[in-house]
């Protein structure tokens, strides 16, 4: 018995140097863990939106990018599957997607052939100038190819923003779209959160945060420090403890010992103390049954209250189910109510939208005959333009040639008079000699 009792006793002294060391983590844990939440809390945006038009037209900006080279991506995909999305791009966006691959061909076609001229084996077999007009006029096409494919892809995703049902079927073919464009894509949507958030804070708030941050290190240093001391000093309580233990450890065994000498000297005071317990046990035994004769005979009581009090709310049980079956069908008129009238809503929404298609088509087929009339007109411009410039062309011409009519009729007019005055003065000296 009284080696159980110390056992306990020593059992009980492990858990609470255990304990003590629990706590001690804890609060040291909480220590560091504190800070990081309120810096956390602190470190959010006050604002969710854009206070400038300037933010909203940067973010703007980057967000049709991603549009567009969501767009352009997918284009090796359609254009290679063009039969099976033929239908539904149109005939206008399919033609232009046609073109654009003829385009695409021609400048690999073009590329290839620079790289081949700038082979040294092949540029042996060709003369000094032929070799370098064939370059330049290569060279010429390149650039020319290049603006005429940076128009064709402006003018495809021109025409996919005036068809919406085409941008919504090519969306879903986003698992065609190559690693390094998702990859690309990815990158400017993380480019358009950061400069999201860049834009939400303000200067001064950035200046506030940093300080805040830098205080924050700070005492973030300063707690490590005391968190090294705390632990130098824990490490040495429990060393201390251990010691302790080893000393209690040793008198623990001496008195076991001691605790069996004893076992054998009391064996009569054991067997005092079991005759004294049954003699006990007896009179404890009498008292509960006169306890257990009372009890049940506050059960019976309590059982007889129990059947009262049922038959008593049993007329009140009825009036809450009626109550409840009525507040049933009602909730049930209602559902049926809401639901007619979502089916009227529905019907009316359809045809709103057949309605908007119509418009749609409508609109696309003026639209194509605005531009096919925008054309005619840009030529008959241009037709007036020329036959204006050779008009003046020709009344230039005609100024010119009669000037030049003018002076070449004056020069001779005075050439002629030039010879009638020499011939006049000839006449006169001859008619002086004979006179003489």
């Amino acid at each position: 018995m009284a080696t159980e009792a110390i056992e306990r006793k020593i059992q009980i002294e492990a858990i609470t140097v255990e304990t003590n060391k629990a706590r001690i983590d804890d609060n040291l844990t909480m220590k560091r863990v504190s800070p990081k939440v309120d810096v956390l809390q602190i470190l959010e945006p006050v604002r969710r939106k854009l206070a400038s038009i300037e933010a909203e037209r940067i973010i703007s900006v980057i967000e049709k990018t991603i549009d567009k080279l969501e767009k352009v991506t997918l284009l090796p995909h359609i254009s290679y599957n063009l039969s099976r999305f033929s239908v539904a791009l149109g005939l206008e966006l399919t033609c232009a997607i046609r073109e654009h691959v003829r385009l695409e061909q021609h400048f690999y076609y073009t590329v290839t052939k620079l790289i081949e001229a700038d082979n040294p084996e092949h540029e042996e077999d060709q003369s000094g100038k032929h070799k370098v007009k064939t370059k330049v006029e290569r060279y010429n096409n390149f650039t020319l190819l290049q603006q005429a494919l940076g128009s064709s892809v402006k003018n495809i995703i021109r025409l996919f923003e005036g068809t919406p049902s085409a941008c919504q079927i090519i969306q879903t073919e986003c698992r065609a779209r190559k690693p390094l464009c998702t990859g690309l894509i990815l990158a400017l949507k993380k480019l358009r959160n950061f400069v999201f958030g860049r834009l939400l804070i303000s200067p001064v708030e950035e200046k506030d945060k940093t300080e805040f941050v830098e205080n924050i290190i700070l005492q973030d240093k300063q707690n490590t420090v005391i968190i090294a001391t705390l632990e130098a000093e824990l490490a040495a309580a429990i060393k201390d403890k251990e010691n302790e233990m080893l000393k209690k450890n040793e008198i623990i065994r001496k008195l076991k010992n001691n605790l069996l000498q004893l076992d054998l000297f009391s064996e009569d005071s054991i067997r005092q103390i079991k005759q004294d317990s049954e003699k006990q046990q007896q009179g404890d035994q009498k008292d509960s049954e006169g306890r257990i004769v009372k009890l049940q005979e506050e059960i019976a009581q309590l059982r007889t209250q129990l059947n009262n009090s049922i038959t008593e709310h049993r007329s009140t049980e009825q009036a809450l189910r009626r109550r409840k079956f009525k507040t049933e069908t009602e909730i049930e008129n209602w559902i049926q109510k809401y639901d007619a009238d979502i089916q009227e809503k529905q019907e009316e929404y359809e045809q709103l939208v057949k309605i908007h298609k119509d418009e749609g088509i409508l609109l696309f087929e003026l639209e194509s005959k605005i531009e096919a009339i925008e054309l005619e007109y840009v030529q008959v411009v241009e037709d007036r333009k020329r036959r204006a410039e050779e008009k003046r062309i020709r009344e230039e011409q005609i100024y010119l040639m009669g000037r030049a009519a003018v002076t070449i009729q004056s020069f001779w007019k005075g050439f002629k008079v030039r010879q009638l005055i020499k011939s006049l003065k000839k006449k006169k000296k001859k008619g002086k000699g004979r006179r003489k």
